[in-house]
């Protein structure tokens, strides 16, 4: 026996109007309901279920990863938090940003790549403007530049890479 939307719901979690039908599979399927029992039940493919999950992972998922993206920017760790991600948070970063890849590690090496300029500054890629860009490169010169930091490396190859990175960001985010 096949069941509606609303009636699926409403057997699986009584009236609780304040989800919609995919939020509901996306639960079923965080509890250890497989995508297969899920497409069985509500009589949809398999292929429109992980469209359903993948559509409640960009809304649900990605405000919280963003967050943790924009914290591991700013520190020396980045590609240690990018290893250690799931590999569903590896395929929605890459679904985000646009990104290829065929098996995992391809996908990380592309989401390393693409973010790798933006981690030198500390910078997330989105709603970037030419003052955030100054401001980051400033303190991150501070940091870097050989006169005014006596650990820094003399030859100043660090502050060079920071000021490259800079002076591609203010040509693109004009």
């Amino acid at each position: 026996m096949m069941l509606t939307e609303n009636e699926w719901c409403q057997a699986m979690f009584g009236r609780d109007n304040h989800k919609s039908f995919k939020e509901y599979i996306y639960e079923c399927y965080e509890f250890g309901d497989s995508v297969k029992e899920i497409s069985e039940v509500i009589g949809k493919s398999k292929s429109t279920v992980y469209r359903y999950l993948q559509e409640v992972m960009e809304k649900v998922r990605f405000p919280v990863l963003k967050e943790q993206i924009k914290t591991a920017l700013k520190t020396e760790y980045f590609e240690f938090f990018i290893r250690n991600l799931s590999y569903s948070d590896i395929c929605l970063i890459r679904r985000k940003f646009r990104l290829f890849g065929y098996n995992k590690e391809s996908k990380i090496v592309n989401i390393l790549n693409y973010f790798k300029d933006f981690s030198i500054l500390g910078l997330y890629p989105e709603d970037l403007t030419k003052l955030k860009i100054k401001l980051a490169f400033r303190k991150r010169a501070k940091e870097t530049h050989p006169d005014l930091n006596k650990k820094a490396d003399k030859f100043g190859k660090e502050f060079q890479e920071v000021y490259r990175v800079y002076s591609e960001l203010v040509k693109i985010y004009v």
